[in-house]
């Protein structure tokens, strides 16, 4: 595994990342839309994401719960990985996906194009896991979302383009849909309820723009995840809930009646590399909600499922606050058009995250380790980051 220093901050891998930019600047090479890129080079319609060559995909965010998974699997497809993050979990979440001189380590500040261009300048794909996840740790701080989950996306992209790089596959999630009925596809309306909802529809209509025949943005909307990863969290509602029914004999559902998709983390990682492996014609400025139909659950419904595999759980009913999401999903799109089913169900997650808790290999679910808010909470989440802004030479991130 080899470790390249850069100049500063970047995702810190949970699904959440470290900073995000400072604003739509680029890197100075970016494309002029002709066909070539800042650097001069020609950029052909496969771009540098060609057969009969290693390719080189970097993971913003690939030491957080979703990039954990996939980096093994792409090293184990015979991919080079960089991953560009703050690593302020540190390395162990990606330690048993060392695959030699195929993986790299950049940390990093996506707010900076400095280190946006180390962690992908070598790269033929980039994979944007990184951004602040979910509505209560994108309200700690406002302007520290926009800057990480909107700004950054767009720079992103313009970095992408300067570099010659042709595709990009970006983490969004159904969560855009905010309070809608029906069953809902990629061509109804976004209508987002929340601050992390709304950066990432904000993010998707910048992408989506920027496609040309020489630039494949694509984005993924994930269902709600859940499932173990060699970065565990546990501020997710079914690995929290789970975790809570094995220790405490009881949980608590606030609302109940509210929808949502369901998606494990393996599939997740999955959906990316069928995405990236597609002809470029059936991903380029598309947009694929990620899940499946029968994983659209009420919130109720989910607490009867663990209280069904967890035996002697006492489930609670709450009343919920006046304006909550609820959105349920066709996934038709990804079906027919990728190929792509998930493997995993919701039993299957709840049965793997109560034997990891029965067993103690998860000791303590209520540590901050696991948890993106109590971290943030923890500190300033900007001084968290700001303290990567010293350039380093990292020779094992620690």
């Amino acid at each position: 595994m080899q470790h390249n220093g850069s100049n500063g901050h970047s995702s810190n891998g949970n699904g959440s990342n470290g900073h995000a930019s400072n604003g739509h600047a680029s890197n100075g090479h970016a494309s002029n839309g002709n066909g070539s890129n800042g650097n001069g080079r020609p950029v052909t319609p496969g771009g540098r994401w060609a057969a009969g060559r290693r390719r080189h995909v970097a993971v913003i965010g690939g030491a957080g719960f979703v990039g954990s998974v996939l980096v093994p699997r792409l090293l184990d497809r015979g991919y080079e990985v960089t991953i560009l993050d703050a690593f302020l979990y540190g390395t162990e979440s990606v330690a048993d996906a060392d695959h030699g001189d195929r993986l790299h380590l950049v940390r990093g500040d996506i707010r900076s194009v400095e280190s946006l261009v180390a962690g992908c300048c070598h790269a033929d794909a980039i994979v944007h896991l990184g951004g602040l996840v979910g509505d209560p740790s994108c309200d700690v701080d406002e302007q520290l979302t926009l800057e990480i989950n909107l700004d950054a996306t767009a720079m992103i992209g313009e970095v992408a383009r300067g570099l010659g790089i042709t595709r990009l596959v970006f983490a969004s999630s159904c969560a855009v849909y905010g309070d809608s009925d029906g069953l809902l596809d990629e061509d109804t309306e976004p209508a987002p309820v929340s601050m992390y909802a709304r950066t990432k529809a904000d993010s998707e209509r910048v992408l989506m723009a920027a496609a040309t025949e020489a630039f494949c943005p694509t984005a993924l909307r994930f269902g709600t995840f859940y499932g173990l990863s060699p970065r565990p969290r546990f501020d997710l509602v079914v690995n929290l809930l789970t975790a809570k029914a094995v220790r405490e004999g009881s949980i608590s559902i606030f609302g109940g009646t509210q929808w949502r998709p369901f998606i494990h983390v393996e599939d997740g990682a999955d959906s990316i590399i069928a995405c990236l492996e597609a002809p470029p014609d059936a991903t380029r400025g598309q947009i694929f909600n990620v899940g499946y139909e029968g994983e659209n659950r009420t919130l109720c419904e989910v607490g009867e499922l663990i209280g069904q595999l967890v035996p002697g759980t006492s489930v609670n009913v709450e009343p919920g606050s006046a304006k909550e999401a609820n959105y349920r999903v066709s996934f038709e799109k990804i079906r027919t058009e990728l190929g792509f089913v998930p493997r995993h169900t919701l039993s299957d997650g709840i049965l793997e995250i109560k034997l990891a808790v029965e067993t103690l290999a998860i000791s303590d679910y209520r540590e901050a380790r696991y948890d993106n808010v109590k971290t943030l909470r923890a500190g300033s989440a900007a001084e968290l980051l700001d303290g990567l802004a010293t350039p380093v030479t990292v020779q094992g991130v620690p």
